[in-house]
């Protein structure tokens, strides 16, 4: 589905004949149905690789295959129809201000030139899978982090892309938010079989959504396999850090998907929050889980374990 065979990148810097090389012999293939997750730390070339593959930028060397397409060499007209198999989402949502919800999807279909009919049903439904029907006349400064989120991906939809981009997608959002949006992500991702690519600098999301990931370092790939893999075998000592850095406490509780929602509810009836820490995708929404941890007074603490232990039958692993 996705290719990159010996991708440099590089860019100019100050002073004459010097540049900045901000990705290094970058060789990587993502199957067809992949949540693939891209982690590192600032810098580490990430948002230059994603932009890579939807053509945003173009390789200074080296090849970049998008469903059997080279990015780099097609032509204007061939790369915007490319683009539209390519959705993307973004850590700051990158709406339009002045419009609506429902107008804010409808955008990329009204620049493809669909009828305006069918742009109205689509947006229906495209509002309906990401659970903001109720919000479609609304502007995006009526939102919360998350429902701008939400419209984000519905945007990004529109034209039925094969592959969606998150760029640090959820990085913006509180815990409770973001493992309600790593769900969305999930849920889409069965629905419509994408093949997803996130970036990210936080394990915790790769171990709750991604099935393969890869770990960057100053432009360079310096580990990639299964999340399990990566997980149970760190070699790299970068890699290493991550994965120590992710591994929850032993008071951390999991929760399933399903009983996402109700973490809101307790976090408002006793004023505590939650942290994920880590998840798990075994491919079945009534095995899957998200692991989190509970912060505020003690006793408000043990009182949301025993509603999670009791409602939810959610406990330690």
């Amino acid at each position: 589905m996705i290719q990159l065979k010996n991708v440099v990148k590089t860019f100019p810097a100050a002073g004459k004949n010097k540049e900045i090389t901000a990705l290094k012999e970058i060789s990587l293939e993502i199957e067809k149905g992949d949540i693939f997750g891209i982690v590192g730390y600032s810098g580490a070339g990430k948002s230059t690789l994603l932009r890579l593959l939807n053509g945003l930028e173009t390789p200074t060397s080296g090849t970049v295959l998008v469903d059997g397409k080279e990015i780099s060499r097609l032509s204007e007209r061939e790369l915007r129809f490319a683009r539209q198999k390519i959705g993307m989402i973004f850590q700051h949502f990158h709406l339009l201000w002045s419009r609506t919800v429902a107008e804010n999807v409808a955008f990329p279909l009204e620049i493809a030139g669909v009828p305006k009919k069918q742009i109205k049903e689509k947006v229906r439904r495209l509002l309906e899978l990401v659970g903001l029907s109720e919000r479609a006349d609304a502007y995006p400064a009526q939102l919360s982090g998350g429902q701008k989120q939400r419209v984000g991906i519905a945007r990004a939809l529109a034209n039925d892309p094969d592959v969606l981009l998150c760029d640090e997608a959820t990085s913006a959002l509180d815990p409770e938010t973001t493992a309600s949006i790593l769900r969305l992500l999930k849920e889409i991702h069965q629905k419509l079989g994408l093949t997803l690519v996130l970036i990210t600098h936080e394990m915790s999301v790769v171990r709750a959504i991604c099935n393969k990931m890869a770990v960057m370092e100053n432009g360079r790939i310096i580990e990639t396999g299964t999340v399990a893999e990566i997980f149970q075998n760190p070699k790299h000592p970068l890699t290493k850090k991550f994965v120590q850095d992710a591994e929850p406490g032993q008071d951390g509780v999991w929760v399933p998907w399903s009983g996402l929602s109700k973490l809101d509810e307790l976090a408002r009836q006793y004023n505590v929050h939650f942290q994920l820490v880590g998840g798990e995708v075994k491919g079945s929404s009534d095995k899957d889980a998200v692991q989190v941890q509970i912060g505020g007074n003690d006793e408000a603490v043990e009182k949301v374990r025993k509603v999670l232990g009791g409602e939810l039958e959610c406990g330690s692993r």
